[in-house]
């Protein structure tokens, strides 16, 4: 079981990575799309930086004394930056396709349970990464969206 705990929170984060990049790919409105995903990143990357500037916590591994599942520096836990990419996918995804966005919404849960489990991660530190990444996504889609319907008129 420790094994698959591993897994899941160290690599199944490709999942929702190969399914924006499948949505990108299969979609070809390349300008739109790689905009919207760079500055959505940006934006992510900022607020956890911010985020975890702003908040220092310890690892569950370090607090509690044991070795966990998956090797990791003894760094600020919070937030979660794997969730915070799970977070900008699903939003990333949602307009784009419910069901990848549902699977990438199963796959963070996955990966959130995996990564408190694993000893790497608080349940307050992946809910927050994943909505910081989410919150990101959201106000880089609006703030496009809203210019392109602003220079439409």
């Amino acid at each position: 079981m420790s094994v698959a705990i591993a897994l899941v929170a160290q690599w199944l984060l490709l999942l929702p990575a190969g399914l924006v990049l499948a949505v990108v790919l299969m979609r070809r409105r390349w300008r739109f799309d790689l905009i919207e995903g760079a500055l959505a990143g940006a934006a992510t990357i900022l607020l956890v930086k911010l985020a975890g500037a702003l908040h220092g916590e310890a690892r569950p591994f370090v607090v509690e004394g044991v070795r966990p599942l998956v090797a990791h520096a003894a760094d600020n836990a919070f937030p979660s930056d794997h969730l915070a990419a799970c977070g900008l996918a699903f939003v990333y995804l949602w307009p784009r396709s419910k069901p990848l966005a549902l699977v990438t919404l199963i796959a963070a849960a996955l990966i959130a349970t995996a990564r408190v489990l694993a000893h790497l991660h608080w349940p307050l530190d992946v809910a927050a990464g994943f909505a910081l990444g989410a919150f990101a996504a959201g106000a880089v889609r609006a703030a496009l969206t809203f210019g392109r319907e602003h220079r439409a008129r």
